[in-house]
């Protein structure tokens, strides 16, 4: 799992540098985050302490959203990242989710792990992480015009795309409304 915090932290450096902006409960709402997971029996003491969420204002007038979840000591293990940016045009999603990709491969291929694609999603795209022949997590991505979104799930795996979509379809649709402006 260290592997694949360290491919994470890679692929956000690749994102560049920018000034750190407040989240708010609408930022937060966009991620898949740990209590989403309850209906498939994955359930922490107090999952809040173990998340953390950041929001940066890039120079480009860009934004990125991160959330991390790290299971704490003593508990099941569990990581999971959640990566949106917000470009200022559709080109930069493009570019940010290449960015992000190539960063995720790096790091992969560095500590073994093969990312296989799972067929059959309608909305985005969906992949087994999978060290040593055993499935050991879940890469997605999606874009929709300007906004990018990356989940990586390790720890826990999902093969079925109906029920990834399902956990996904309402982070999803706060996505597509979702603006960085403020009233």
């Amino acid at each position: 799992m260290r592997a694949l915090t360290r491919a994470i932290c890679l692929a956000l450096a690749l994102a560049g540098c920018g000034s750190p902006e407040p989240v708010d409960e609408a930022d937060k709402a966009l991620f898949l985050r740990v209590a989403d997971l309850a209906g498939l029996g994955v359930r922490y003491t107090d999952p809040e302490a173990s998340e953390t969420f950041t929001k940066t204002k890039q120079l480009d007038g860009s934004y990125e959203l991160t959330y991390t979840f790290q299971s704490a000591a003593g508990q099941p293990p569990l990581y999971l990242n959640g990566n949106i940016t917000v470009d200022v045009k559709p080109s930069g999603a493009v570019a940010s989710e290449g960015a992000r990709k190539i960063g995720l491969l790096i790091g992969f291929t560095k500590n073994g792990i093969e990312e296989r694609e799972l067929p059959g999603m309608r909305v985005g795209n969906l992949s087994l992480l999978v060290k040593d022949e055993a499935p050991i997590g879940n890469v997605f991505t999606v874009r929709d015009g300007g906004k990018s979104y990356m989940v990586v799930l390790a720890g826990l795996y999902l093969k079925d795309p109906a029920t990834w979509e399902k956990l996904m379809a309402p982070k999803l649709e706060q996505l597509s409304r979702y603006s960085t402006a403020r009233p």
